[in-house]
């Protein structure tokens, strides 16, 4: 038996320290919906978690360039889409004036009209505008798109001069004769085929980009369900901490109050003794 000392006491000082520590955890948590508040918190979790902050903000850069590739794939998509149409109404006026039916007067009105289809294309070509410079009139050749987070992670997409005169149907003559104009639909055809052939070619570079597009989008997913469940509190399980803790300072308050009336019951009980 001792009196010199109160060990319940400072037992009971111990575990209201552990659990005024544990309140502050918890409330510090449920405040700011972190587990990870310092670094003291989970410094390997921390670190995992810092790894992780980088790469999505990789991954959300990687997503906006490729945006940006799939604007222009598509812009030049469109545009040939318009070309098409016009060479195919191009062709339909050479047919027509190949037949042999059509008046001089009703030639010449083919061939305006057909003028003015070739205008039309060489304004589209050189209205397909990205950041100001054409991407269809050989202002720009090319554009390298980022795809990844390594260096080496890139799509290069190649652009083709699509003006009346690389189609070579910058001057078709469907008015003069029936011969010329017979002439003119081999040259519109071989033209439709080479816009045709460009058009699949962005197609499949579309199909490449919009494939890099999901996984990179999926990838911030990914990330960023890993990041949160590292970073992010559980506030249900805080919740309960909190009230554990609370019930554990409570409880050891109670005994601290409990031990320094137990010495004095012991002290008077001795005094009594020996008098």
């Amino acid at each position: 038996m001792f009196i010199a000392g109160n060990p319940s006491a400072l037992a009971a000082v111990k575990a209201i320290q552990t659990a005024n520590s544990s309140i502050t955890q918890a409330s510090e948590r449920i405040s700011t919906g972190q587990r990870i508040n310092r670094a003291s918190d989970d410094p390997a979790g921390l670190m995992l978690a810092n790894r992780l902050k980088v790469q999505l903000a990789s991954f959300s850069k990687v997503t906006d360039n490729l945006s940006m590739a799939t604007a222009v794939t598509q812009l030049v998509d469109d545009s040939l889409t318009q070309i098409q149409d016009l060479l195919a109404s191009m062709r339909t006026l050479a047919l027509a004036s190949s037949s042999g039916s059509y008046s001089s007067t009703e030639m010449a009105a083919n061939q305006t009209q057909l003028d003015s289809y070739v205008s039309e294309i060489d304004s589209i070509a050189n209205n397909a505008l990205w950041n100001g410079s054409s991407v269809m009139n050989g202002g720009t050749t090319s554009m390298t798109f980022q795809s990844g987070v390594n260096t080496e992670d890139s799509i290069a997409v190649s652009f083709s001069t699509m003006l009346s005169s690389s189609l070579t149907v910058g001057s078709l003559d469907i008015q003069t004769s029936t011969t010329t104009a017979s002439n003119a639909i081999d040259t519109i055809d071989t033209a439709i085929s080479a816009v045709s052939t460009y058009q699949s070619t962005i197609g499949a570079k579309q199909n490449v980009i919009a494939a890099q597009s999901n996984l990179a989008q999926s990838t911030v997913v990914n990330y960023s369900t890993a990041y949160g469940a590292i970073v992010n509190a559980d506030m249900a399980q805080e919740t309960a901490n909190l009230a554990s803790a609370q019930i554990q300072r409570d409880a050891a308050t109670a005994m601290l109050a409990q031990s320094g009336t137990l010495n004095k019951e012991l002290v008077n009980f001795l005094l009594k003794s020996v008098t």
